[in-house]
């Protein structure tokens, strides 16, 4: 019997080698200010339900403790593409504003280029938000007096659209984009590959809002456009083309790399009229359905084009639900973040604890099967580097660790990790235990105080243990000063350029 359980292993051992060689497709899904809460196999008090992801995650598998590797949308970005924590370098604080040049270092190794070397194609559809080298007249960016800083009063005669878009996607390795960039952001237009798509005219971005009746959502002022511009148009067209690339790249012999960032549900909230009402948590809520809904369409294309068992598909989200949408939805009783306290921004958990899914069986990650480890999504490069076989150097995705045998079998790879502010500030998990520095939480409203009936937040320093406080309720710097003293040393060390991996 003992010999033919040994052939049995043999065989299934080659089988699992062949397979390895053939390399898998990776398709990327990141959502936009996508809560821990609000997914339904998350949370089963969510008012919202989450058919799509419900069945990925049954299919494939999902982490309890995954995060985002800053609380908002630029550094997270930035973290995933590079596997280097965004505080390295200068985002240190903040996201990119409107008109803001490429944040990616021209020299920097990206997941893009990595893969390009073992043979990929590489399309990013839908939101970038890492900036872009725009074609400003006369070679130079005029001064924020002029466009705008934080805000936009950019118009069409400060550009010269038949010159390139420099930069961006194409300039991190991509070798396709499609997409409006940032959905809150001139130009209010889509970009394919290196131009626009129309011949922009100038758009009062505050006028689409009164125009499309829309009540959720900042729209970052004046700026060139497609007239007649539709904001509730974006996600079904960036929805078709991720569909699309898939199912083109899919009919050739080379693997593909999608990375397709949805714009939603961050603001502004516009769902299709299919979509209105589907959810108990009002437009919000409706709009984290069209969300699931693109990823429905998304698994469909791969399994149609039969390339679905050879895929590695990851769903996560870039950070926690954004703080005033809690407000806004408080009357529905719909918690974005679920049992975590923190919102967008700060360094509780619920401002960059998010949903995570992953899928290849091929590969072994399938079964539906639950992951409690530790893991950020600036682990995917070292993960996808070791998945196609290629040795990182010093240098190069210097915070990514290989997180492969946590997603096949749930054994922990990280134990420590570095939590980013918006505001710069940074915190320390090891294990159980998160530090976090003072100033890197955002004031809380009363009525949020109220409903955690704590007030750990208001102290200086921060130290809680998950395994019993997962609310983060209990500060415990008084009882473990010596613990807060060693994580601060460590983070400090970190901080100088001490290598994560």
């Amino acid at each position: 019997m003992n010999v033919w359980k040994l052939i049995v292993c043999v065989l299934l051992l080659a089988s699992s080698g062949a397979a390895a060689l053939e390399k898998p497709n990776i398709v990327l899904i990141l959502t936009d200010d996508l809560g821990y809460g609000d997914v339904s196999f998350l949370n089963s008090e969510s008012k919202v339900h989450t058919p799509h992801m419900d069945a990925l995650a049954k299919a494939g598998v999902w982490a309890t403790d995954a995060h985002a590797p800053s609380t908002v949308c630029s550094p997270s970005r930035y973290s995933m593409l590079t596997g280097r924590y965004a505080w390295r370098g200068k985002l240190r604080s903040g996201i990119l504003n409107p008109w803001e040049e490429s944040a990616i270092e021209k020299d920097r190794v990206t997941l893009p280029k990595m893969l390009k070397t073992k043979g990929y194609y590489t399309a990013c559809v839908g939101k970038w938000h890492l900036g872009l080298d725009w074609p400003w007249k006369g070679g130079e960016k005029p001064p924020a007096s002029v466009i705008g800083k934080g805000t936009s009063k950019a118009t069409c005669d400060l550009f010269d659209w038949s010159k390139p878009i420099k930069g961006g996607p194409l300039g991190a390795g991509f070798d396709y984009y499609f997409g409006d960039d940032v959905p809150n952001f001139p130009p209010y237009a889509f970009i394919e590959n290196d131009r626009l798509t129309c011949d922009p005219v100038d758009v009062n971005g505050r006028a689409l809002m009164k125009q499309q009746l829309m009540k959720d959502g900042y729209i970052h002022g004046v700026g060139p456009g497609e007239k007649g511009w539709r904001l509730d148009n974006v996600m079904p067209a960036i929805t078709s083309k991720a569909v699309e690339t898939i199912q083109k790249r899919s009919r050739t012999p080379e693997p593909f790399f999608l990375m397709f960032g949805t714009t939603s549900p961050h603001s502004p909230i516009v769902p299709q009229e299919k979509f209105q009402g589907s959810s108990k948590a009002g437009p919000y809520g409706d709009y984290i359905v069209q969300t699931d809904d693109a990823v429905g369409q998304v698994v469909a294309a791969l399994k149609v084009a039969g390339v679905y068992e050879n895929t590695l598909l990851v769903v996560s989200s870039d950070n926690g639900p954004a703080p005033f949408m809690r407000e806004r939805i408080q009357s529905h009783q719909h918690n974005p973040s679920g049992p975590l306290r923190g919102l967008k921004r700060d360094l509780l958990e619920g401002g960059h604890r998010v949903p995570f899914i992953a899928s290849w069986p091929d590969g072994g990650i399938n079964g539906g099967r639950r992951i409690d480890a530790m893991l950020s999504l600036t682990d995917l490069f070292a993960t996808i580097a070791g998945i196609v076989g290629v040795p990182l150097e010093e240098g190069v995705a210097e915070d990514s660790l290989d997180i492969l045998p946590t997603l096949r079998a749930d054994e922990p790879c990280r134990n420590e990790l570095v939590y980013h502010a918006a505001n710069g500030k940074l915190g320390l998990r090891q294990g159980q235990w998160v530090y976090l520095r003072p100033g890197g939480i955002t004031p809380e409203p009363e009525w949020y105080k109220e409903m955690w009936k704590g007030d750990a937040i208001d102290a200086p320093g921060l130290l809680f243990d998950l395994s019993s406080d997962l609310g983060e309720r209990i500060n415990l710097c008084d009882k473990f000063p010596e613990r807060v003293q060693r994580m601060e040393a460590h983070l400090a060390e970190i901080m100088k350029g001490k290598s994560t991996r």
